[in-house]
């Protein structure tokens, strides 16, 4: 046993993300949708494993979900870039995407999850005191220092001391807080009948690249702004920087 704390902590995210997806199985199923991991290759042949897609009867990918456990919050940025980059380029190849969710677990900061949001991406959290105190339940201890080799030892050892029900009644457990926001979430998407996105557009971001590589962000509040922000970018002697200070909210 090498890493007992990585054991436990590889086993107690593989509890969390597994129940996330059997518990939303019968919520997706029964409204004529899929739900399970697929292995997505984005417009750059970039490959990512991801946890959880929902898909409709074409196969066509319509939902993300990621759930993701990580114990200490120096895995931030790494995680939390990560899905960013993911989420944000299989938005771009996949169109039929509608929304992607990241179901986060333990140690995240307040930062890392106001990145992931500002990229587009539903957060919900599970916190990791909620966890400790979840865990702590079944008798097993799950906060110690991070160089303490004996609390994480004896915690595998109580965990792997379960029964497959006892596992089974962990997982919903750790899930339970989670559930009701995800599953509203879930069932909001697959229920949508509106197609009209007028009515719904909140903010318009436009990525123009330049043959300089240049990459200039247009942000505007409305369609009707966007199209009018567009057709000054017609006039080829106006002056980027002056449009830039009129067309951004």
């Amino acid at each position: 046993m090498s890493n007992p704390a990585a054991a436990l902590g590889q086993e107690v995210g593989k509890l969390f993300e597994l129940s996330i997806v059997e518990r939303l199985h019968p919520q997706v199923e029964s409204r004529g949708y899929e739900i399970g991991p697929q292995r997505m290759v984005n417009g750059t042949d970039n490959v990512y494993q991801i946890d959880a897609v929902i898909s409709d009867a074409d196969g066509q990918p319509v939902m993300i979900l990621d759930p993701k456990y990580i114990r200490y919050k120096k895995h931030n940025r790494d995680k939390g870039s990560w899905l960013c980059v993911a989420h944000y380029n299989l938005r771009k190849t996949y169109p039929t995407i509608r929304k992607t969710t990241a179901v986060l677990a333990g140690n995240w900061s307040k930062t890392s999850l106001a990145l992931i949001e500002s990229f587009g991406i539903e957060v919900i959290v599970q916190e990791f005191s909620n966890m400790v105190d979840i865990l702590h339940s079944y008798k097993i201890e799950f906060d110690w220092a991070e160089k303490d080799r004996m609390t994480p030892t004896k915690a595998l050892h109580a965990f792997n001391a379960l029964s497959g029900d006892g596992k089974a009644d962990l997982a919903h457990a750790l899930t339970d807080v989670v559930m009701p926001r995800l599953t509203a979430s879930v069932v909001a998407v697959l229920e949508d009948t509106d197609k009209s996105v007028q009515s719904r557009v909140s903010k318009v971001e436009v990525l123009v690249k330049t043959d300089r590589h240049e990459m200039l962000l247009l942000q505007f509040d409305s369609i009707a702004k966007t199209v009018s922000g567009l057709v000054d970018f017609m006039d080829e002697s106006a002056d980027v920087s002056e449009l830039l200070k009129k067309r951004q909210i």
